[in-house]
């Protein structure tokens, strides 16, 4: 009887062990994630330190054009606008979620 226990329990650890290939396809995975997060992040930081030149063209916006202006400060109400919640349900739809 405890040998069949045992046997048993081999297989199931036998089973529950990922094969070469999923570990690679969960590596892939993970890596294309990483990517797409570290890309993400390097998006966010450009705007962060983009937002403080835009707010210094409206500090100083005697010495630009107006349109430059204009669309300085449209890009600023961009940054800083919150996305709707339908913006929000069509990105995680292009992501997958």
């Amino acid at each position: 009887m405890e040998e069949k226990v045992k046997n048993t329990e081999e297989e199931v650890l036998k089973r529950e062990k990922p094969s070469y290939e999923q570990l690679k396809n969960w590596l892939d995975q993970v890596v294309s994630q990483r990517n797409q997060v570290a890309e993400r992040l390097n998006q966010v930081t450009d705007v962060l330190n983009k937002l403080p030149w835009l707010f210094k063209v409206l500090d100083n916006k005697e010495i630009f054009p107006p349109e430059f202006v204009n669309n300085c400060v449209e890009e600023i109400m961009f940054i800083l606008t919150p996305p709707t919640e339908e913006e929000l349900s069509n990105k995680e739809k292009e992501n997958g979620n």
